[in-house]
């Protein structure tokens, strides 16, 4: 594993890590307030597959909170983080995916520089509108994105660690992000109108994991949502059960343990030949 740090086109600093070598390349793009650390296995598993494997901390986040004084919103960490994390492994080959977890796979269609993407996964990736989701996680929804991060911003200026992921979560990002899920398109500007281009400009292959056991926080409709949004892609929906990946449960967040180790494997099976795909493309060599 290799520590790095990325630069923003605004000029703003990213730690990074990078795993493996090699031309197939893949970035993983966090979910909300969730560090790279958090990735460090999952990553180190894709690089024994020969993957080159890139995280990163978003502004704000992780080991990126102390190098930035002040926060930008959710938006940003797509435009500008992820699009750093793009053209740091662009500089170095021409196949590239993504893998998302949660909002990382809806990042890819706000990134200036998602062209060089060849593929993207989803795990757990969803539209955030509050009235995708059902029953008792619907009022939860609604509760945490009208009353319950709103009422902590106008006494603080961020999100305390552990609310909804391990680390704090700046003021900026929260306020941008509940906008969005109070909102039927999710995903728009400061005026309301939904960003959409970069999603539909899209022309890669994209899978996205509906887990069955993640209605809290990705349920059907939401996943189903997002992956309209990629309106010229070759889109596919999959559904899992934590017994297709021999665990008890998977959650939002257990894809990324250890005993999940059958779902990482599926997920490089299916980007290795995306990838191969891509390198043929450009004649670049393709690894063995």
């Amino acid at each position: 594993m290799n520590s790095l740090q990325l630069t923003t086109r605004d000029g703003r600093a990213l730690a990074a890590c990078e795993y493996g070598h090699g031309s197939r390349a893949v970035l993983i793009a966090g979910a909300t307030g969730v560090p790279q650390r958090f990735y460090a296995r999952f990553a180190q598993h894709l690089a024994t597959r020969g993957l080159r494997v890139l995280t990163l901390d978003y502004n704000g986040i992780g080991q990126s909170r102390a190098t930035n004084a002040s926060p930008r919103g959710m938006r940003s960490w797509a435009e500008e983080d992820l699009d750093a994390g793009i053209c740091h492994l662009r500089g170095a080959t021409p196949a590239i995916a993504v893998i998302g977890h949660s909002f990382g796979g809806q990042a890819l269609g706000l990134c200036p520089s998602n062209a060089a993407v060849c593929a993207l996964v989803g795990i757990s990736a969803q539209s955030g509108h509050w009235r995708l989701w059902d029953g008792r996680h619907r009022l939860w929804m609604w509760a945490m994105m009208h009353l319950v991060l709103p009422g902590v911003l106008a006494v603080r200026t961020d999100i305390p660690g552990g609310l909804l992921g391990p680390d704090p979560l700046p003021g900026p990002v929260v306020r941008e992000w509940t906008r969005w899920c109070r909102g039927p398109h999710y995903i728009t500007d400061e005026q309301g109108q939904p960003l959409r281009a970069g999603f539909a400009g899209w022309t890669g292959s994209a899978r996205f994991y509906e887990i069955t056991d993640d209605a809290r926080y990705a349920p059907p409709r939401a996943v189903a949502e997002l992956a309209s949004f990629y309106a010229r892609a070759e889109v596919e929906i999959l559904r899992r059960q934590p017994q297709d990946w021999g665990v008890d449960r998977l959650g939002h967040f257990d894809f990324f343990r250890p005993a999940a180790r059958a779902g990482w494997d599926e997920v490089a099976d299916w980007l290795t030949p995306q990838l191969d795909a891509a390198l043929a493309e450009t004649d670049a060599p393709i690894p063995s």
